[in-house]
């Protein structure tokens, strides 16, 4: 299948069309904020002042071979900023087990979604988390342009600013809610 990932048994696609998919008696979980175990792991790269969706953002792109629903350069409008991805997790046989919806923004990167029992979300999250952070640096250079819709001070104009997020091959895009900028 086109855009596929693996990590040990467990596949990962991108659902195109962004469907709400549920399983009868699954198990809702999250949402789970990625940062800190993201970073956690060995040979995680230094982002400088750029937050981690420029990274993670950067890995998807590579992952799923550019098969994310959008392009390496797009200018992504939508409600909290950032750029938002759906996966469908399976087996090996290919039976769906989970469905995984994350949300990258400069203030964090959050997962949060479903899964079939008897499957546990941590579990699921975790199996997540190693898949992205298995070849830390094997990322796709990719630079989008995103606009928060609905900003808190929305009273005062009708889009917040855009920034950045991304790789250029070099360095990672963006500020933190911390940082300066870097664009």
């Amino acid at each position: 299948m086109d855009g596929v990932f693996w990590h040990d048994d467990v596949g990962y696609v991108v659902d195109m069309h962004r469907m709400p998919s549920s399983f009868p008696d699954g198990v809702t979980f999250g949402p789970a904020v990625l940062d800190d175990m993201v970073r956690a792991a060995a040979g995680f790269p230094d982002l400088g002042t750029a937050p981690l969706a420029s990274w993670l953002i950067a890995r998807l792109f590579h992952l799923t071979r550019e098969r994310l629903g959008f392009e390496t350069t797009s200018k992504l409008y939508n409600d909290g900023g950032g750029f938002y991805v759906n996966l469908i997790v399976f087996t090996r046989v290919l039976k769906p087990f989970a469905f995984i919806y994350v949300h990258g923004t400069s203030n964090n990167c959050r997962c949060w979604g479903q899964c079939a029992r008897p499957h546990e979300a941590t579990t699921v999250i975790s199996s997540f988390v190693d898949s992205l952070t298995s070849e830390p640096m094997a990322l796709m250079q990719c630079h989008l342009t995103v606009v928060d819709t609905d900003p808190p001070d929305l009273d005062k104009r009708r889009f917040s600013k855009p920034y950045p997020l991304g790789w250029d091959g070099t360095r990672f895009l963006g500020v933190t809610s911390k940082g300066a900028a870097t664009s």
